[in-house]
């Protein structure tokens, strides 16, 4: 009996062993399932919220386009004239006097824009010939703000090149002027966001020139500004 009674115990102590090595090994307790399937249930419905919130913000993005058509605003030459050009054959501009219109349009009908840093150049054969420039100011929903610019150059050399295109440019009566340069643009889209982009232009103005000095009128209101 006392044998018997040893050999259940061995039995009973290694079947406790075995109990204890199926908890660590492979076991779920039921309060450790309880526990994983509550953080899954966290885990969707937070991609579900997220979701959702994407969902949202984007149709709300889309009736505010919808609703505002933001638009960029823009510069645009809408006329120019050459009254005055002195050359000597030397290579110098002693004197120039050009009248140029740049109207700086906000087609938004909902938004005022304005409209900063505004500088801009002629140039001619790649040589600065005058700086066109601006104090900050804003422009209505719906209309446009006239920069009228009277601008002098004196004594602006040319090099050889330059001097080649000057020559060629008197001869045949019409002389290119470049206009390039840049102003930064913000507008509101309702009281959602503050839009600012930098509007570039870059065009040729040909004036008719000895002449009346008008600029061609395929250069009016053609010679515009591009955002990115």
């Amino acid at each position: 009996m006392a044998a018997e009674e040893r050999h259940h115990g061995t039995q009973t102590a290694m079947a406790s062993d075995d109990d204890r090595h199926h908890d660590r090994g492979g076991w779920i307790r039921p309060e450790e399932k309880h526990r994983s399937s509550g953080v899954a249930w966290a885990l969707v419905i937070l991609c579900t919220l997220l979701a959702v919130g994407v969902i949202v913000a984007g149709a709300t993005v889309f009736a505010v386009y919808l609703i505002y058509k933001p638009r960029m605003p823009y510069l645009v030459v809408s006329d120019a004239q050459l009254v005055r050009l002195d050359y000597d054959q030397g290579g110098t501009i002693d004197y120039l006097e050009a009248l140029v219109t740049v109207m700086a349009r906000n087609t938004n009908s909902r938004a005022d824009a304005s409209f900063a840093r505004v500088d801009l150049a002629l140039r001619f054969h790649g040589a600065d010939v005058a700086r066109l420039r601006a104090a900050p100011f804003v422009v209505a929903s719906a209309s446009a703000a006239p920069l009228r610019y009277d601008v002098v150059s004196k004594g602006r050399a040319l090099d050889a090149g330059g001097m080649r295109a000057m020559d060629a440019s008197l001869k045949s009566g019409v002389v290119p002027l470049d206009l390039l340069g840049r102003a930064r643009t913000r507008w509101k889209v309702g009281i959602f966001a503050s839009l600012k982009f930098w509007t570039r232009i870059s065009c040729r103005l040909h004036f008719f020139y000895p002449g009346n000095g008008t600029v061609m009128a395929s250069d009016r209101n053609t010679c515009t500004s591009r955002s990115p």
